[in-house]
């Protein structure tokens, strides 16, 4: 039994403390707090989405926020629905034919996942199939997420455009559990053990023989079409998934805040992604969902407590982090362990 916790890795560890701690947030922290701290549960469900797609797959995405975006938008807008028109679509006069299909929250559900990992697919498919790479591959992420932006912001009388989706919050008070309206706490919880199905999901994959194959095409794609793979199907395989992933934290978002705009969805946010698995250590889902954690804890502290100046702040903290832990706060850990246990294992040897 001794042999087998010390076997277990630290990030491991750090993963159940986080996991504890969060557990009891609503239990000892007021309704605001759970409900900023119910928002970063999503975006460690995002990290999570992103890791599995950059940091075990090798492939960067400079508009993976869409994903999330699409998600949120078909749930917001289906909340919004709820109770006939909403203040954005007054100049319509009546509800498009598409959106009196989302009026049906189980329909809701299913395309605020579908229509991300479609999507997702599509990318891919174009992207693989025209076996576009390095700098033109990032170059399209980035005018898709640019694209994305550019919709939302241009058809306000459908999307809300840059003033977002409002309304949310009737419609949350139609959602209910045996009569009762669902409370933040509840949806807290439901983003919670969403944050553990998902991160034993991902686990369960870069574990697998699915997981392994992704990883060869992100060390040695050539030895891998050796081998007799196609390394487009594999990466258009965890493109869906990831897009499905990242879709379905932009649902749970949606409660969290009772409103969503394309700030959570455009290309700034994107790159936020980034950072936090830039600070976190990509390639280690522990490291997806602390980075995550961390930065969005630090910048919500650093804008309430500093104004405008918040942002210079945050950087020179995330520069600090890159220069100094280029494998991020939880790789440098997990380094650092395995150092320590090599030297271990020699003296004993010795």
């Amino acid at each position: 039994m001794k042999d087998k916790l010390r076997s277990i890795t630290i990030d491991k560890y750090i993963a159940w403390i986080m996991f504890i701690v969060l557990a009891f947030v609503p239990l000892f922290g007021n309704l605001y707090n759970t409900q900023v701290f119910g928002k970063f549960l999503t975006y460690m469900i995002l990290a999570l989405a992103l890791d599995l797609l950059w940091g075990y797959g090798g492939l960067m995405n400079l508009g993976f926020a869409v994903f999330f975006g699409v998600g949120g938008y078909v749930f917001g807008i289906s909340l919004s629905c709820q109770n006939g028109l909403p203040a954005f679509m007054q100049a319509l006069g009546e509800l498009p034919w598409f959106y009196k299909q989302l009026q049906s929250i189980p329909v809701a559900l299913v395309l605020g996942i579908l229509l991300p990992t479609l999507l997702a697919l599509f990318l891919g498919y174009f992207i693989f199939t025209s076996k576009i790479k390095g700098v033109f591959y990032n170059v399209i992420t980035l005018a898709f997420a640019g694209l994305f932006e550019l919709f939302i912001t241009t058809n306000q009388v459908y999307t809300g455009g840059s003033s977002g989706v409002n309304g949310i919050g009737s419609g949350l008070a139609k959602l209910t559990i045996g009569g009762n309206r669902i409370s933040i706490n509840q949806w807290y919880y439901i983003a919670f053990i969403s944050l553990i199905l998902v991160y034993a999901l991902c686990l369960w994959l870069t574990e697998c023989r699915f997981g392994k194959v992704i990883k060869s095409v992100r060390d040695n794609e050539a030895r891998l079409q050796f081998l007799g793979y196609n390394p487009a199907v594999f990466k258009m395989a965890v493109f869906a998934i990831a897009g499905a992933i990242a879709g379905y934290a932009g649902m749970l978002y949606v409660p969290m805040t009772s409103f969503f705009s394309i700030e959570s969805a455009g290309v700034s946010f994107s790159t936020m992604i980034l950072v936090w698995l830039a600070v976190g250590g990509r390639g280690n889902l522990t490291g997806a969902m602390v980075g995550a954690l961390f930065v969005s804890f630090l910048q919500s502290k650093l804008s309430s407590a500093m104004g405008d100046i918040w942002q210079l702040v945050l950087g020179v903290v995330l520069i600090a982090v890159v220069l100094f832990l280029p494998n991020g706060v939880i790789g440098t850990l997990k380094n650092m362990q395995y150092n320590h246990r090599t030297k271990k294992r020699v003296g004993a040897d010795e």
